[in-house]
């Protein structure tokens, strides 16, 4: 199973040595919730994640994948058929969204 965004985000901040106030500062957001993010309890909103992503110097593009892939889970994890089919669509779809980000 793939790392947890706020688990990526610990590990990125630990290996840089920085504490957990100046990420929280840099995204504008109470150190409690940066807290409760890094342990998997909450979400950071889009503009949160993005503004830690550049804090830390993590691909911006790759934390907002992880953060939709995160959201989907969350979301519908009580109806894993309807979940099954949505991944299908989306799996069909991934050639288009690889050449677009080509361009």
């Amino acid at each position: 199973m793939a790392k947890s965004l706020g688990a990526w985000f610990r590990q990125a901040r630990n290996e840089r040595k920085l504490p957990i106030r100046a990420i929280a500062a840099a995204a504008e957001m109470d150190q409690a919730l940066l807290s409760k993010v890094e342990l998997g309890q909450r979400l950071p909103t889009e503009e949160q994640a993005g503004k830690i992503a550049r804090h830390l110097g993590i691909d911006e593009t790759k934390v907002i994948g992880r953060l939709f892939a995160e959201r989907f889970i969350r979301d519908h994890k009580d109806r894993p058929a309807a979940a099954q089919e949505a991944i299908s669509i989306l799996g069909e779809q991934a050639p288009v969204y690889a050449s677009a980000r080509k361009r």
